[in-house]
């Protein structure tokens, strides 16, 4: 019976068909990965993956391997979340991927009061490959924008998140606000750098600017474009947790200028109902419930 880090390591390569990327994931080396992809091959008798031009391709002999695997995964990640402290309360680590707006902005307030609820319960949250896949084990649990996703994962609609364009005190002054669609030929855009997750943002942006001159600045980071805007350099589209968050900071046209998303939570069919993870899932949609007022951005005048 192989090592189940090899079928770990299998796995890896078999959802991103390179080495390299799968040991970035495992937090091992590429020649490791090699070497366990060869032990496996050699334990088993037989050829796992064929190098082709888009990288590495499973052999069937490959994919009928990774139809059971994928079921040991499964059962694997059970039996993790499974745990519970000497109490009897949920005990191990839930990974949360989410945008770093939600994560930053809504969640970490609450974070005290899950540490009080759940002391044996360790939250790691992933940002920077925001949306994580549950399905490819990335992560527990995924906060969604925009809709459920394309993976069979279980879960919900927990709010909507509202959307706005903002600008600082001080560029006001200086430049003054767009009242109309033609006013947008005078002022200054800051708009979005790659990064499919703020895809539709960008083009919500794009549609109701395309009066205004070229994009000055645009930015992959939302940290760096928040400070952008505080700074003063133009207006630019944010999520109303972040725009709402700064007394220096106003939102254009509140009545007019708005849209709105759904936020999803969404686990794997196979981790929901474990302790830890219903844990962290329900306390998450109690907080939606709770701020939807603020997350979604309701305009007070």
């Amino acid at each position: 019976m192989a090592d189940w880090n090899l079928f770990r390591t299998f796995l890896a390569v078999a959802d991103l068909r390179s080495y390299s990327a799968a040991g970035r994931r495992l937090k091992i080396s590429h020649a490791t990965v090699g070497r366990h992809v060869t032990e496996l091959e050699r334990t088993l008798g037989t050829k796992l993956f064929v190098r082709d031009a888009d990288g590495y391709s499973l052999t069937p002999a490959g994919e009928r391997l990774k139809a059971e695997v994928d079921d040991m995964a499964s059962a694997a990640l059970r039996a993790e979340r499974a745990a519970v402290a000497a109490d009897g309360a949920p005990k191990g680590i839930v990974r949360i991927s989410t945008a770093a707006t939600l994560a930053g902005y809504w969640l970490m307030p609450h974070m005290d009061d899950f540490r009080q609820q759940y002391p044996h319960i360790e939250i790691e949250f992933v940002t920077d490959t925001w949306p994580a896949s549950v399905r490819r084990r990335e992560a527990d649990i995924v906060i969604r924008l925009y809709g459920p996703g394309q993976e069979n994962l279980v879960g919900k609609k927990i709010a909507r998140c509202g959307v706005a364009f903002y600008a600082s005190e001080g560029y006001a002054q200086k430049h003054g606000l767009p009242s109309k669609r033609e006013e947008w030929a005078k002022h200054t855009v800051i708009g979005f750098a790659g990064g499919a997750a703020e895809q539709e943002l960008a083009r919500w942006s794009d549609h109701v600017t395309r009066h205004a001159p070229t994009t000055a600045l645009r930015f992959s980071s939302i940290a760096d474009q928040v400070h952008a805007v505080k700074a003063g350099l133009g207006i630019s589209v944010l999520t109303c947790l972040i725009g709402d968050t700064y007394d220096d900071l106003i939102r254009i046209a509140p009545d007019k200028l708005f849209s709105a998303t759904d936020v999803w939570m969404l686990a794997h069919p196979d981790l929901r109902d474990t302790a830890p993870v219903r844990a962290v899932f329900d306390f998450i949609a109690k907080c939606a419930q709770a701020d939807k007022e603020k997350m979604l951005g309701e305009w007070k005048g």
